[in-house]
């Protein structure tokens, strides 16, 4: 019996399972580059993104994410790679970058509607559990 080939199908059908580690496998098995490959080098980026977080692996999810978004993509995908960068950042507790990442998504104009309301709420509760620091004081009446 041979082995099948790896194909986009299949990561993706693992991610939609919610098995990431077998998605990451899959995508990193797939051809990078010439007539076969099925992913620009941005998609393949984007992909192993998602896969990643399904994965639990934060740092290795924001990377690919990062890299995905500075190729320059401005579309619906750029506004879920947003989000998505957010949610990663936040589970590995750097708070600053999930919420600039959660801004990043509000500020694509092609974003779709549900990654804006997810990103605004999302970034609304960071806010909300984020303890006032050092130089931020309650507002207080002004002494006469």
């Amino acid at each position: 019996m041979t082995a099948r080939p790896p194909t986009l199908n299949a990561a993706v059908a693992c991610m939609a399972l919610g098995e990431g580690a077998p998605a990451v496998a899959e995508l990193m098995s797939l051809p990078v580059s010439g007539p076969a490959a099925p992913l620009s080098a941005e998609l393949r980026h984007y992909w192993l993104g998602l896969a990643y977080l399904l994965a639990f692996e934060w740092g290795a999810a924001a990377h690919e994410l990062r890299s995905f978004l500075a190729g320059g993509d401005s579309s619906w995908r750029a506004g879920w790679a947003y989000l998505h960068l957010g949610r990663a950042y936040q589970q590995a507790g750097r708070m600053d970058e999930a919420s600039l990442a959660f801004r990043g998504c509000l500020s694509v104009a092609d974003a779709e509607k549900p990654a804006r309301q997810m990103a605004f709420e999302l970034m609304s509760r960071l806010a909300n559990s984020v303890p006032i620091g050092y130089g931020q004081a309650p507002t207080r009446p002004a002494s006469r």
